[in-house]
């Protein structure tokens, strides 16, 4: 299961500042984003996926392409309806920042932002901080894997002592629904 860590109302409106800057600075039209390679790099996490945690199905993730192909726009339902932690998320690169950018939002209204880069093909990685209860500071590597099969692996992992030990969060496996 996710887990989701909040920003302040400041924070999250400082995001979309930046990210209505960003796409009103950027010359280039919208339907270019379709041609635009580095627009393509995520493509294998495109689709409906089946998810799970070990062996056990946790959540559906369907992910498509909007707005000419300048955003994966995710819809994430719990395997239990009933259950929190509906949630969408918009992947998209910034041809001005030149970097990939993530943005998620929860029916509880956590958000996260993540900026993200292509380790190498077929391996997508974003990453956020944020303050802890304590004062200090939480980051977090969160990862897509396309996987030999066709599947993909999801990995979270975070540290709280500037990255001399780090904890998994979770680690998920997408199935592609049939």
């Amino acid at each position: 299961m996710r887990k989701i860590h909040a920003f302040s109302g400041a924070a999250v409106a400082a995001v979309f500042l930046l990210t209505a800057s960003a796409a009103s600075a950027q010359a280039a039209p919208a339907a270019s984003c379709q041609a635009d390679p580095n627009f393509r790099l995520q493509d294998f996490s495109v689709g409906t996926w089946d998810v799970y945690n070990k062996d056990k199905r946790t959540a559906e993730a369907k992910l498509e392409w909007a707005l000419n192909g300048c955003t994966i726009v995710e819809t994430w339902t719990p395997a239990d309806p009933a259950s929190k932690g509906h949630g969408m998320g918009h992947f998209t690169y910034s041809k001005l920042l030149k970097s990939w950018h993530y943005f998620w939002v929860s029916d509880t209204g956590s958000t996260t932002y993540f900026k993200g880069e292509l380790i190498k093909p077929g391996e997508m990685r974003y990453v956020t901080t944020a303050r802890t209860a304590s004062g200090g500071e939480r980051l977090r590597h969160w990862t897509l894997f396309a996987q030999p099969d066709g599947g993909v692996r999801e990995l979270s992992l975070a540290t709280e002592d500037g990255g001399k030990t780090w904890v998994t969060e979770y680690d998920l496996y997408w199935r592609k629904k049939k």
